[in-house]
């Protein structure tokens, strides 16, 4: 394949299809790919099981206040100790990418003002720009 996409997004589950969906419609940016290994977009999130077993750290839920997130993140490293304690990686956890995306000015101020006051409680947190997603 010789194509060249100003973006490659690898991945189209529900972030990934997200983030096509939103730089396709909100920036100039002209060429964007998506690779995906599975037939279907947003596979496992489409499943009816998929969502009540997701387990929720604080980190991207965008609605979490600082305490909530701080008590969340501990009861989901215990779930998480627990699986790797008994080799459930990849059995009945997953590691996934996550993305909380904002839009417009206001959007956007929520999401840096939350970065800084939430990333010392998640240090591996990261604040992506237009120009970084054009990299990736």
């Amino acid at each position: 394949m010789s194509k060249r996409y100003e973006v490659l997004i690898i991945g189209a589950g529900i972030s990934g299809a997200a983030l096509a969906y939103e730089l396709a419609r909100y920036t100039d940016i002209k060429s964007i790919g998506v690779v995906e290994k599975y037939e279907d977009i947003a596979t496992l999130n489409s499943s009816g099981t998929s969502n009540s077993q997701t387990i929720h750290v604080g980190d991207i839920e965008t609605n979490y206040t600082l305490e909530k997130a701080a008590v969340t993140k501990r009861t989901a490293k215990m779930v998480e100790k627990y699986c790797l304690k008994y080799g459930y990686q990849n059995d009945i956890i997953y590691s996934h990418q996550k993305m909380a995306l904002g839009v417009g000015d206001k959007e956007v101020e929520f999401l840096l003002h939350r970065f800084e006051e939430f990333s010392k409680l998640f240090p591996y947190l990261e604040v992506w720009d237009k120009a970084k997603l054009k990299e990736y």
